[in-house]
Order: C-alpha cells, then structure tokens, then sequence
C-alpha cells in the first residue's frame, strides 16, 4: 500500500464519493488542497486502485485529521484503519502538541482507543442570505481576528486565518469577530470567536453575515454547542444539518469563546 498527494483522477473520485455521503466541500478548501495544502492530502492506493482519502494538514501546534473516506466496495478491509494510522504518524510529529477530528457519535469508540477526547458538539446550521448589504468591512484586521483566536482556542492559528483569507471579509460587533468566506458554491460564517459572552452582539454579527450573503447563496455555520447559539441561529431562519463530536488528542486544549470552526470539518 503506498500513500501519495492526489492526482487529479483522484480528485474526481473522491468528489464523487464525497457527493454520494452527502458532504459538502467547498471550492475554497478545494484550492487550499490543490495548492499550498497539497501535500496534506492523501490517496491510499493499493495494487493499481485508489482505495481512500485523507487529509492531516498541521500549523504551529495542532493538526487536523479529515476527509477520511473509503471507496464503498472497498469497505471492511482495513484501509479505514490504515490510513488513519498513518494521519496519526504523519501528525505525532515535535512541534505539535494537539490532534483534532470531528467525528460522529457512531465513530466515539473508536477515537477514544486512539486517546482521542470529546471536548465540544458542534452543530451544522445553515440559512439563505438576504442580499440586502454590499460585504461590511470590519474596523479590526486580520492581526485581530488572529489575536482573539489564540486567546479563544489557546494556540495559534494564524496560518489557518492567513490560508483563508482571499476572498473573504471581517464581521465585528463589541466583543466578537467573525470571517466570512466567501465562495462560488456556498458561504461560510467562520471562524468566529468572542472574547466574552455577549448575545446581542452574537445576535447582530449573524443578522450582518445573513444580510451580506447574496440572495441565491447558502451561509453554513458550524457552530459549537458550547456557544448557545441555538435560539439565536433558529430565530434568525438557520436551518439545522446535523452535528458531529469535536474530538481531542495530546495536550487539553483552552476553547473558550469559541463560536464557530473556520471550516466544514477537515480543517478547524
């Protein structure tokens, strides 16, 4: 079995296999992967034949185990296992002191024999955008939005803010700070992160977001229980997609005022 950057065949089967279990990939993750994030994505490839994908991308101290996807004919032979494994060693690597996955409750067990914990629930939502406003720009800068990321999660992300950014915008209202991501098949509020709680400003950064995203576009949310945002997201038309565990490896992470992952699970 060997394991190497997709090629661009690969790329056409793992969205294909990604469509049929219903997950949604967004261009810009695509391009992160393509490009600068290349090498952190894998295909398992065993006697001629792509068996699996998946991506273990690191920044400073963290790494984030996703895309984990077996061909279905190919299911119950191991390669599941395999490649996760193999994230594992690839990410168990000085200087990183902490692994991240999402997962669902099916899949707990199996993470916590790996000494994974669950730390957060985090919920997909998502609503149609009203159009109404042109993209508001934020008084803070993206130094800001790093700043109070470090001090929600407790490590450094800014490489992560620095690879989203194109194409995106800032939201801030007193005491939060959030990114849009901007894109031609969906849009993404996230991340998002408050340096305290604070419900009207929660409340006016999502009626911001709802009102910059085009009317014939979807805004997701990924939002963590832990931020009480449910009434807020319900009242506001978000719908809700189902949730997945947010799962821990190594050193106990801070996660305080956090809102919302900056991505649609594979990469925090």
């Amino acid at each position: 079995m060997v394991l190497q950057p997709l090629s661009a065949a690969d790329w056409n089967l793992f969205l294909r296999l990604a469509r049929g279990e219903g997950w949604l990939v967004p261009t810009k993750e695509q391009l992160l992967f393509h490009h600068q994030w290349r090498p952190f994505f894998l295909a398992l490839r065993h006697c001629g034949t792509t068996c699996g994908f998946i991506s273990a991308v690191s920044y400073h101290h963290s790494g984030w185990i996703g895309n984990l996807l077996i061909a279905p004919e190919l299911r119950g032979q191991g390669y599941g296992k395999y490649l996760f494994k193999e994230a594992l060693k690839v990410l168990n690597q000085p200087p990183l002191q902490r692994i991240w996955l999402t997962a669902s409750r099916q899949g707990r067990s199996l993470y916590q024999g790996y000494g994974f914990t669950q730390v957060d629930t985090v919920t997909r939502w998502s609503a149609t955008g009203r159009g109404k406003n042109q993209p508001l720009t934020a008084l803070a800068t993206l130094a800001c939005l790093m700043a109070i990321e470090q001090d929600c999660w407790g490590e450094d992300r800014g490489d992560l803010i620095s690879a989203l950014a194109a194409d995106s915008f800032l939201l801030q209202q007193p005491n939060t700070l959030a990114m849009v991501q901007t894109g031609m098949d969906l849009w993404q509020l996230g991340p998002w992160s408050a340096a305290k709680s604070d419900p009207r400003s929660a409340r006016l950064l999502l009626d911001l977001a709802v009102a910059a995203t085009p009317v014939n576009k979807t805004l997701f949310v990924d939002a963590l229980d832990s931020a009480g945002l449910e009434l807020l997201l319900r009242q506001r038309g978000f719908t809700r997609h189902g949730q997945n565990l947010l799962m821990y490896q190594g050193k106990m992470p801070r996660l305080r005022g956090v809102m919302a992952l900056a991505s649609l699970g594979s990469i925090g």
